[in-house]
């Protein structure tokens, strides 16, 4: 008898546990699923935290683009330097013009002397701000236009590395020139035409370089020149 009435007190004691699920002793319920409302709240915050997250994510982004091309270019850099070690000159610009070319972007290609027949650069550099397209790049003197020979020009500042303005830029056709090449990526802003980039005098004019200070995807072209001036 004494057996059973302890196993009859455990068993009240459990089932107290089991029913009492709050301190006024009202029985628990099973959990009830979200509400309409509670699924919107949700969603609108997801929202919010992807629209706060977005814009820093593209940023980066464009900040490591960045960083690369300015390696790149550095990198042709070298590669420019050793080909005039060997040719005692730099390798000929080519501008083409609007129709004799395969595309409009493909004005001012990074040199295929720097490839072939000797290999200053191990392959073609392609700008990561102009996909499937060669970083460009401009001397003065003698060069292509429209697959003809011809002599271009290169526009520096008169009081470089100063910048008065377009109305103080000089055009150098030969080795007079302080600056004797420019090699540059079109930038975040995307690329320009030939006839554009000619009229914005293009690549040595600090007011054309891109500068982050101005926001990060703003315009502006990621230059190097052979003075060891740079883009910012």
């Amino acid at each position: 008898m004494e057996s059973l009435s302890v196993s009859q007190n455990c068993s009240h004691r459990c089932e107290g546990l089991l029913t009492a699920s709050s301190p006024n002793g009202n029985a628990s319920r099973p959990a009830q699923a979200f509400t309409l409302i509670e699924l919107l709240i949700v969603v609108a915050i997801l929202a919010i935290l992807a629209a706060v997250a977005l814009p820093n994510f593209l940023d980066a982004q464009v900040r490591a683009k960045a960083a690369r091309a300015k390696n790149d270019l550095r990198t042709i850099a070298v590669a420019l330097e050793a080909y005039h070690v060997d040719c005692s000159a730099y390798p000929p610009a080519r501008a083409y013009c609007a129709g004799m070319q395969a595309r409009v972007e493909d004005h001012n290609i990074t040199p295929p002397e720097l490839t072939a027949p000797i290999a200053y650069l191990p392959r073609r550099y392609w700008d990561v701000f102009n996909r499937d397209h060669a970083y460009k790049y401009l001397a003065p003197g003698r060069g292509w236009s429209n697959e003809t020979l011809t002599v271009l020009a290169i526009w520096v500042p008169k009081y470089f590395p100063s910048d008065s303005g377009p109305a103080d830029d000089v055009p150098y056709f030969d080795g007079e020139s302080p600056v004797k090449w420019g090699i540059w990526s079109v930038g975040p802003w995307g690329a320009k035409t030939f006839y554009e980039s000619d009229r914005a005098h293009i690549p040595v004019p600090p007011r054309t370089w891109y500068d982050p200070t101005n926001g990060t995807v703003s315009e502006g072209v990621i230059s190097r020149l052979s003075t060891g001036h740079h883009s910012p």
